[in-house]
């Protein structure tokens, strides 16, 4: 059914001419005459009554108008809505992220935002980076926030921070006392490492790999919260991004030991799918968190330079 011939025929209801329709909206009066006489082919039934040129609803008609009426009301509000320009009530969107930009990255943005923004409904999908990667693919949420690289040609990124995984020991572990050890002693450790489908893990094995050693991985986990508790507890060692370490190394519950020779890090950045638009509900929540990277600016370029 289409919405122009559902507004002519509201304009000739309104006004019981086809001529006076035309001249409210604007058309000329066959346009009005065509449109109404497509519905009526289409609905099989008579609108009007006819009468020289003043016209008068059908019972069919009047039952048409009712849900016209409602149909116009529902176009003007969406109309309203989507181009608000901004978030409005009942909007909503999700994105995802990794745990640790979640637990150390993105607090303060998404207290800022739920603060300004109470009525719009936030999903976030916390799973390692190749998991958040499927998601953008699949158009299930909007942007992720993940460890790099993140490799695909549908998929565009940009680096946000350059996070060191230095390896940290328990207070009283014996490394504790020294300032360097061999990869191949940290190799004979208990080792506690993140899951081996996480980029994180993936450079720990890289490194090891490298320099032919296996090392003794005896727990494999996701959260870093967890591995660091578990440092701190003295049941590992462990290689943490130091965003998830920085207050346990400045209280001392762990301690930071250099491994000779090696450095291991990882960037953490915005992930997104080439060519999208972003809602402002979006773009806001995006910008507030790329200001604290003084990112804003550099993003906008590469968003824009692709959807314009």
């Amino acid at each position: 059914m289409n919405l122009h011939h559902l507004r002519y025929f509201l304009a000739v209801s309104r006004t019981s001419s086809f001529t006076q329709a035309a001249q409210q909206l604007h058309v000329t009066q066959p346009t009005v005459s065509g449109g109404v006489a497509e519905l009526e082919r289409e609905l099989g039934v008579r609108l009007f009554h006819r009468e020289g040129r003043r016209v008068e609803l059908t019972m069919e008609g009047r039952t048409l108008s009712s849900y016209a009426l409602r149909i116009e009301d529902l176009v003007d509000e969406a109309q309203d809505r989507v181009s608000a320009g901004g978030p409005v009530a009942g909007d909503s969107f999700g994105f995802g992220a990794i745990d640790a930009a979640v637990i150390y990255l993105l607090p303060d943005s998404l207290g800022r935002y739920t603060d300004q923004h109470p009525d719009v409904q936030l999903s976030i999908q916390v799973a390692p980076s190749r998991y958040l990667a499927d998601d953008l693919l699949a158009n299930r949420s909007e942007f992720a926030v993940l460890s790099l690289p993140c490799e695909h040609p549908r998929l565009d990124t940009l680096p946000v921070l350059r996070d060191e995984m230095p390896l940290v020991v328990g207070a009283h572990h014996p490394f504790a006392g020294k300032r360097s050890v061999r990869l191949d002693q940290v190799a004979e450790e208990t080792l506690i490492l993140f899951h081996p489908d996480s980029v994180s893990r993936k450079i720990v094995d890289e490194h090891f790999g490298e320099a032919g050693l296996s090392p003794r991985v005896v727990m494999e986990m996701r959260s870093p919260e967890a591995m660091r508790k578990l440092v701190e507890a003295g049941v590992g060692v462990s290689f943490l991004p130091r965003i998830a370490v920085a207050e346990s190394l400045a209280s001392g519950a762990v301690k930071r030991v250099k491994v000779r020779g090696v450095t291991f890090e990882r960037d953490i950045g915005l992930a997104w799918r080439k060519g999208r638009y972003f809602a402002p509900a979006v773009r806001m929540l995006i910008e507030d968190f790329l200001a604290s990277f003084d990112l804003v600016d550099t993003w906008r370029q590469r968003v824009d330079s692709v959807s314009n």
